[in-house]
């Protein structure tokens, strides 16, 4: 009768170690709840309102396309372009349906008037839009830059990259001046 008290007492205080929840646990369940949770907004979304957090490696594309920009390797720049590029400009302009060629030859005629330049990136990330199956970067950066004449100017610049098979397909930007602009580093 002994071992079984002791057996009983054994197996009461196994299964009350196990039966436990810890705090890590509940609250990791009750946010995924409140994460799945449908959500009510003032507002339809034209394109999508799914998204989370996509792939860095499409974060480390773009910025390799922005260093070679700022070290006027434009040639370079090919190998993470699709076959087909698109642009948006701040200005309205636009860049549609080219070459990746063709793109590379319209960068340089704009590389070519400017001197020098250097970006400094605020922030990035990568997103994916769950519900259309694309996936995108967005960047936040300021643009240090000197024309062929000596003029500084500056810039706070925000843009979307869409990847398509691992490569910038499109990008689109906005704009903002910062004035005034500070000399480039050396």
């Amino acid at each position: 009768m002994k071992n079984l008290s002791i057996l009983f007492v054994a197996v009461s205080v196994l299964f009350a170690c196990n039966s436990e929840k810890k705090p890590e646990e509940t609250a990791a369940k009750t946010e995924e709840k409140s994460e799945s949770a449908t959500v009510t907004y003032a507002y339809k979304a034209a394109y999508s309102h799914d998204f989370s957090i996509g792939n860095a490696n499409h974060s480390k594309t773009v910025l390799e396309l922005f260093k070679m920009w700022e070290e006027n390797k434009l040639d370079d720049m090919k190998s993470l372009l699709a076959d087909s590029v698109n642009i948006e400009f701040p200005d309205g302009n636009k860049f549609a349906d080219n070459t990746a060629d063709s793109m590379i030859n319209f960068a340089k005629h704009f590389r070519n008037q400017i001197k020098s330049i250097r970006i400094e990136f605020d922030g990035w990330m990568p997103v994916a839009s769950n519900d259309k199956g694309e996936d995108y970067v967005l960047t936040w950066s300021r643009e240090y830059t000197t024309d062929m004449s000596g003029k500084a100017d500056s810039a706070r610049v925000h843009a979307y990259f869409l990847i398509k098979n691992n490569k910038i397909r499109h990008w689109s930007e906005f704009l903002q001046k910062l004035a005034p602009a500070p000399p480039p580093k050396k």
